[in-house]
């Protein structure tokens, strides 16, 4: 089996010459690394030159976006399956190889188990975005709840292999001829929301999305290039964009329903974390993001 793992930059060839050193101790240098540089001022050529694998550089004339980027990636990939890799991951282990294999065996969607690089747990599959279980979460918590419902509602908390709505785009594996079929991501979305609106897409198509936890694991930073290029890491942006795409598949008016469930669920627990003396100043700024994204234009 031959894979290639396709890395979109944009301002952060420092995280990417840290996942490169992590794939170096960690990989066995079979793996084909592609990396596609949306017009950075930065030097990302120069941290992939320390892969001692098969290696690819495009650099692009303007930004052109994650999942157009990443189309291009997809497009000068020759493995038979493709990861899609952030720059700020690294790993910790060589169960990427796994997790190309596995997205082989069932000919869909495979994401690992992702974490924070305290070690904790980072919501990174999920269920469907509208009807009943949105609700259900507000007063219920994944953490409280028993397995049957972590799988509607956060799966990213399981520990074995299940199918899901869609996956985060940290990091996702497929079959190249898949990923080509499908696209694979919706160019007109520059930022945000591009792997939600893939997954539903691909699920309508037939293919599903696997979470997959006992595969493959990896660290992901978070917010590597959002958080240089948005004051409040891309929030406002990804709160508009989430409606868009839930709206495009499900109608405005399960996709209403579904604003106002992930409202009630975010000022709860903002108000629950406040009285505990525990609020965050990202869960204020992301229940306030989600209430400006109120008032949306249909796409």
């Amino acid at each position: 089996m031959s894979y290639s793992i396709v890395v979109v930059t944009w301002e952060c060839a420092d995280y990417l010459a840290a996942l490169v050193e992590s794939m170096n101790r960690l990989l066995d240098g079979s793996q084909e690394l592609v990396v596609v540089d949306n017009a950075s001022s930065d030097d990302p050529a120069a941290a992939l030159e320390a892969w001692r694998g098969p290696k690819l550089f495009a650099r692009l004339d303007e930004n052109l976006g994650f999942g157009a980027a990443n189309n291009v990636g997809v497009g000068k990939a020759s493995g038979e399956a493709v990861v899609l890799l952030n720059p700020d991951c690294e790993l910790l282990d060589d169960s990427l190889d796994e997790l190309a294999r596995v997205a082989l065996e069932l000919r869909a969607l495979v994401g690992p188990r992702i974490l924070n690089p305290d070690g904790s747990r980072q919501p990174s599959a999920s269920g469907r975005p509208v009807g009943f279980w949105p609700w259900f979460q507000v007063l219920a918590p994944g953490r409280f709840c028993p397995s049957a419902i972590r799988r509607r509602i956060e799966p990213w908390r399981l520990e074995r292999r299940t199918k899901v709505a869609w996956l985060t785009g940290a990091c996702v594996a497929a079959p190249r001829s898949l990923l080509e079929g499908l696209g694979p991501f919706d160019s007109s979305i520059h930022l945000y929301s591009e792997d939600m609106e893939l997954g539903l897409r691909a699920g309508k198509r037939g293919v599903a999305s696997y979470f997959c936890p006992e595969t493959a694991r990896v660290v992901h930073r978070a917010d590597a290039s959002s958080g240089r290029r948005f004051s409040d890491s891309g929030l406002s942006l990804a709160a508009r964009n989430r409606r868009l795409v839930v709206r495009r598949f499900f109608g405005a008016g399960a996709e209403r329903r579904a604003w106002w469930a992930e409202r009630s669920k975010l000022g709860l627990r903002a108000l629950v974390k406040h009285l505990l003396g525990i609020e965050r100043e990202r869960d204020r700024a992301a229940l306030e993001a989600w209430k400006a994204s109120r008032k949306i234009q249909s796409d």
